[in-house]
């Protein structure tokens, strides 16, 4: 029978035939493919699979019937249910001749029976020649779809939990990147005299499994999670000795690729958004209480020169503005419309009012955050697509266009820059503008989706991919909604422009009741894990490493084109350098030893006792003193020259120089002004300078912070607070840098 259905889908049919195969289990009730049926629909597509034969029972293990196999064989139990095999004793190995067989079968039988589990029938195979025992599994993830999972195997899996996940379609480089990232990597390639496997071999297995004409894409919609465990990997092959797919519980077309971005179609579709010409304001109170009048106030102040109309029923005029009793009363359609009313009255207004605006941002909740209001978040979608208009929240705060004049926070820095970030809570896109902007990040655009009804983040992630004043993406995500479409855009342009993430709820499994081992890795972690890995966008763990990697990513200029990794720490505070050599170590980043004409030349400035000149460069107070404070200069020029350096981090404990024998030289001003002096003329090839202002939360150091920060930023030179917060942003950009590099 295994023998039949392979050939049966081995021709130009397969991915039908699979989906037939899938849909015909599902009706005769099973909850998963036989193995001989799942290992039919590997072997299609290109996975090895032993050579193998059905059997009813121990009354069948005959010379006639396991005549076309060879020893040592293994003997299993076919079941539909989703139990593990080895859970129970349902599988025997090195058996040797029919009687083995025969007695193993009993054995499996009489295990099954006492597990309370069905068998129906038993499969007899030839055994796998010893090797490595890794596992390759799928899982129908609700958000990104198939995800491949590769790993070390066996019946630990969920001990070791050394697995690597991607979002497929996966090809041959991401196959190998994902092999490489398992602890087990170097058994794979002959650790300790070990002969090693078949790396082509693993590679090819993995692509057939999870590449764009692989068994996960072929059964989209009908596999729900998929186990070959193990796929033992030798010098001369990678064979799937076992393989369990678990079936969803209805069959779902296979999702197409969403087409080519069209950058030109997209930045005109968004120009009504980010610089609107004319505004409606429904929420504006003739009082001046109203949400709607805040974002007025604040919009006037922040620059907007466009129209603005307040939507008030009676009062002619709001803050001076004139009024019309409704958006349908509007003569002509308005660019955007902010919407800060109730549910039921946000619904009545808009659905009167088709064609009246181009989007429509709904402040209001009440909608799809609870159980209650999703029937009238339906319909306001429904409002939304009948009226023409797109639709962003409901649920969010606003959007924040510095370009266009249009903000929703009040004392937000209003000068355009190049960080656009999307963020799935207005509170948290608040804090990105405000405590953002502290630190020095320019905004092309802050937009909050709130439940992303319409609007989703694939949408503005489109939007900024496509936006030539863009230069830097973040997201702040709870829902990925169009994951497949997100994750598809990540791979596609995300080599262009760095994207930061910071992903809420990412420590829970998303609910799911696994039953396979796949399943139960897939935790949200590890899928977002592979997701940096696979598309370069960076994901972070809080927002002050957000913003900090925002930071310096917006100040990305130069490098060496390589990622970057080896970094020289040059300030005052032994201690501090060698905690923070610790920290960016933990970054994956090295403080490496200087080469032989840099360490002459710095031996030649003849600095005082106390001076360490290895890396890091640690230079005392006195030293920074030293020929009236030039002699910071003077290293910086140095270390600018190190071929081996891609960084350089300045690091300056400000309170030092705040006593009176330190403040007869300006040495934080000239540290800061070598440092801007060398970062903006250091050219493209230059390390990167990175400045750590460290106080002691004196208002006289804050003061003198302040001011130092606003002069390195004004070069191009991010700031930080604390020497590990640099590490972490350094090490976020080394990251995207891998990947895009790779590309």
């Amino acid at each position: 029978m295994a023998i039949q259905m392979m050939q049966y889908m081995s021709g130009a049919n397969w991915r039908r035939q699979a989906r037939e195969a899938a849909d015909a289990a599902r009706r005769s009730g099973a909850k998963a493919l036989s193995e001989i049926a799942a290992k039919a629909v590997l072997s299609a597509y290109g996975v090895a699979t032993p050579r193998g034969v059905r059997l009813a029972g121990p009354e069948a293990a005959t010379d006639a019937a396991l005549s076309g196999l060879k020893a040592p064989l293994v003997a299993k139990i076919l079941t539909r249910e989703g139990a593990h095999k080895s859970d129970f004793g349902g599988v025997r190995l090195n058996l040797s001749t029919p009687a083995d067989v025969a007695e193993a079968l009993s054995a499996i039988a009489a295990a099954a029976a006492k597990a309370g589990v069905e068998a129906d029938g038993f499969l007899v195979e030839e055994q796998a020649a010893p090797g490595v025992e890794l596992v390759l599994g799928g899982v129908a993830d609700p958000r990104f779809g198939p995800c491949v999972m590769v790993g070390l195997g066996g019946v630990f899996v969920e001990i070791f939990e050394d697995v690597a996940f991607r979002a497929c379609p996966i090809d041959e480089s991401e196959a190998r990147a994902m092999l490489a990232e398992l602890k087990a990597a170097p058994i794979l390639t002959g650790a300790r005299g070990g002969a090693g496997v078949d790396m082509d071999a693993l590679v090819a297995a993995l692509v057939a499994f999870g590449g764009p004409n692989g068994v996960m894409m072929a059964l989209d919609g009908e596999a729900a999670e998929i186990d070959v465990n193990p796929l033992i990997a030798g010098p001369s092959g990678a064979v799937a000795a076992d393989a369990r797919i678990l079936l969803t519980t209805e069959a779902a077309p296979a999702a197409e690729p969403a087409p080519a971005l069209d950058r030109q179609a997209t930045r005109n579709a968004f120009r009504p958004l980010f610089q609107p010409e004319s505004i409606a304001i429904l929420g504006a109170s003739s009082s001046g209480g109203g949400f709607g009048n805040e974002v007025i106030s604040h919009s006037l102040v922040f620059g907007y020169k466009g129209s603005i109309t307040p939507i008030h029923p009676k009062a002619a005029e709001v803050q001076g503005l004139k009024t019309a009793p409704s958006l349908a009363a509007l003569d002509e359609p308005v660019d955007f419309a902010y919407v800060a009313i109730g549910a039921d009255a946000a619904l009545e207004a808009l659905g009167a009012a088709p064609g009246k605006a181009r989007f429509v941002q709904v402040m209001s909740s009440g909608f799809g955050e609870s159980e209650e209001g999703a029937d009238k978040e339906r319909r306001l979608l429904e409002t939304a697509q009948a009226g023409g208009f797109r639709l962003i929240g409901p649920n969010c705060l606003g959007v924040h266009s510095p370009r266009g004049g249009l903000t929703f926070v009040g004392g937000a820095d209003p000068t355009p820059g190049g960080v656009g970030v999307i963020s799935q809570s207005g509170g948290l896109a608040v804090d990105v503008i405000l405590r953002g902007g502290a630190r020095g990040l320019k905004f092309a655009a802050v937009t909050t989706l709130g439940n992303s009804a319409d609007l989703t983040p694939a949408d503005l992630l489109e939007h900024h991919f496509s936006d030539p004043e863009t230069e830097v993406i973040g997201l702040y995500l709870e829902d990925v909604r169009d994951g497949r479409r997100f994750v598809q855009r990540l791979n596609e342009h995300g080599g262009e422009k760095p994207v930061v993430m910071l992903v809420g709820g990412r420590t829970e499994a998303g609910g799911r009741a696994a039953a396979s081992h796949t399943g139960a890795l897939a935790a949200d972690a590890r899928l977002w894990a592979g997701i940096e890995r696979q598309t370069g966008a960076v994901v972070v763990d809080t927002l002050d490493e957000f913003l900090n990697a925002l930071l310096v990513m917006q100040a990305r200029g130069g490098g060496k084109g390589r990622p970057t990794r080896r970094v020289a720490l040059f300030g005052n505070g032994g201690g501090s350098s060698v905690l923070a050599a610790d920290a960016f170590a933990r970054e994956g980043l090295e403080t490496p030893r200087f080469s032989a004409p840099t360490l002459a030349r710095l031996e030649a400035l003849g600095l005082p006792p106390g001076t360490g000149l290895a890396n890091p460069v640690d230079t005392p107070a006195g030293t920074l003193r030293h020929r009236d404070g030039a002699v910071a200069g003077e290293i910086l020029d140095i270390l600018i020259g190190e071929e081996a350096l891609d960084a350089i981090v300045l690091h300056v404990n400000l309170p030092v120089f705040t006593t009176s024998i330190n403040q007869r030289v300006d040495v934080i001003g000239g540290l800061v002004r070598e440092a801007t002096r060398i970062g903006a003329g250091g050219g493209a090839s230059a390390p990167r300078i990175v400045l750590v202002l460290r106080s002691d939360g004196a208002e006289r150091t804050d003061t003198r912070r302040r001011a130092d920060r606003r002069a390195a930023l004004e070069a191009g030179i991010p700031v930080f607070d604390e020497l590990p917060e640099a590490a972490k942003a350094l090490g976020a950009l080394a990251r995207w840098e891998a990947t895009a590099l790779r590309r």
